[in-house]
């Protein structure tokens, strides 16, 4: 996989939706990962607003959100590295979402409230007084991990060949979803969300 800086993906201060989504294909391509146009229209590309991409960023699809049925298909897609910030998901109208992660390709650190705490990997400046999980779970690929205790803070890094995490869940409220850090913003740059 190449190794990206922030400067391959920001023009102007602005992160590029065709850079983005260009290496989240190179990423696809390395895998074997079939691509199609659904995917494309559906898919989201986010920095969580902190102009750090390379680190605390993300690529996802819903394959579905169900409010009726109440489950939830998701695709995570990480370059090397990169992680979700850290955030939790709290009970509103509807029960807090609940998550498993299937990693297919690469290997994930999954931080929690519970796991090791030996071997921890170095984790992004942009992030660093803005984590309260300490303990974390390497996934390798096949493997499948879960959120330990319901509402509590958890997010998941990329290992140095990046991932593709299928999660399976409850549904996602967006009303529940709370990030650690005060100054993320999610915003999707593609405009399919």
């Amino acid at each position: 996989m190449k190794k990206y800086t922030n400067a391959d993906f920001y023009e102007n201060g602005k992160l590029s939706p065709e850079k983005t989504l260009n290496a989240y294909k190179e990423l696809m391509a390395f895998y074997d990962y079939p691509v199609d146009d659904w995917l494309l229209d559906h898919m989201f590309i986010t920095d969580f607003g902190l102009g750090d991409f390379v680190n605390a960023g993300m690529a996802g699809v819903f394959w579905v959100n169900s409010v009726d049925g109440q489950y939830l298909g998701h695709e995570i897609f990480l370059l090397p590295g990169q992680m979700i910030v850290e955030h939790s998901h709290m009970k509103t109208e509807f029960p807090a979402k609940m998550e498993s992660w299937h990693v297919r390709h690469g290997m994930t650190y999954n931080f929690g409230v519970a796991g090791e705490t030996q071997g921890m990997p170095d984790l992004p400046e942009s992030q660093k007084g803005h984590i309260k999980s300490d303990k974390f779970v390497i996934t390798e690929r096949g493997h499948i991990s879960s959120l330990a205790e319901e509402e509590s803070p958890h997010f998941m890094m990329a290992g140095p060949q990046g991932c593709i995490v299928t999660e399976y869940a409850n549904y996602h409220d967006g009303n529940g979803l709370r990030f650690t850090h005060p100054k993320v913003v999610f915003a999707d740059i593609l405009g399919n969300n």
